[in-house]
């Protein structure tokens, strides 16, 4: 599933494609949308915003759409009325004189006005977005929050009430570059470990965002690379590199399941 930094980006691109424009023609998938076809062309596209996992389509009049990739939706950015080859189905099209931005198999799809968007169920209860300007600070102080101050970090990181838009890698790599055990929780740590979770939280997403994927520093996966390394290696500290040494201490990574997802630590870098 995407997170937050891969949905940040598609924003980008299709805020870039069709931002500030006029659809000639849209599609809708699903029955119940289908009035809204006529409804929106012809509307300008207003702005083009992530929630976490969630990307928000706003036009003219008070319309937004509404959608979530889940696990298999993909937008494609093409030229006005061209189509990806792709075994894929569409489920929506907005499309412009010269650009259209096509959402495939995502299943989670809808129009609303803005009152029903600050009531959607998902968006109504997210944390703060780490790519939207938050300071370590306000992360300081969920810590300290009765609701999650006694979870773990491996249960919290996939709470979308704590921070949007983290996921099964960010989980992972923030942790790492904390140096913090997944099993830990707020308030097993100092004052000085939150504020390295806080930091650590901004960093690592940001620098996803940032370089389309990467969550190791640009010394390491430049030297990395320069060794033959293949991206696997040096895209992600720990993530998906279970069984093989640690880039900073050597340590062989281990994969194991926590709140129902994967999850890989070094034991030594990440001490219980």
């Amino acid at each position: 599933m995407p997170e937050g930094p891969e949905v940040h980006r598609e924003a980008d691109k299709i805020r870039n494609a069709i931002g500030d424009q006029s659809p000639i023609y849209l599609y809708f998938y699903h029955d119940h949308l289908k009035p809204f076809e006529s409804d929106l062309a012809g509307k300008q596209v207003e702005n083009v915003e992530a929630y976490g996992k969630g990307l928000v389509i706003s036009f003219e009049d008070d319309y937004h759409i509404y959608s979530h990739n889940q696990l298999y939706g993909k937008w494609y950015i093409k030229p006005a009325g061209d189509y990806p080859k792709t075994n894929r189905e569409l489920r929506l099209e907005i499309r412009t004189d010269r650009k259209s931005a096509l959402l495939y198999s995502a299943s989670d799809i809808d129009v609303m006005d803005e009152v029903s968007l600050h009531e959607h169920p998902y968006l109504s209860k997210l944390g703060p977005d780490l790519l939207k300007g938050v300071q370590p600070e306000t992360i300081a102080e969920r810590t300290v929050d009765d609701q999650f101050r006694r979870k773990s970090f491996a249960s919290l990181l996939l709470n979308q009430g704590f921070l949007s838009g983290v996921g099964n890698y960010l989980r992972t790599e923030i942790l790492y570059d904390a140096r913090i055990h997944p099993k830990k929780r707020p308030m097993d740590l100092s004052d000085e470990a939150i504020e390295t979770f806080s930091k650590s939280a901004l960093t690592i997403t940001g620098r996803s965002y940032e370089t389309g994927g990467l969550t190791t520093p640009d010394d390491l996966s430049m030297k990395l690379k320069s060794e033959g390394k293949k991206r696997c290696d040096y895209r992600h500290f720990l993530f998906g590199r279970d069984n093989k040494p640690c880039h900073i201490c050597g340590n062989i990574i281990q994969k194991t399941k926590m709140s129902g997802r994967r999850i890989y630590i070094c034991e030594s870098c990440q001490e219980k």
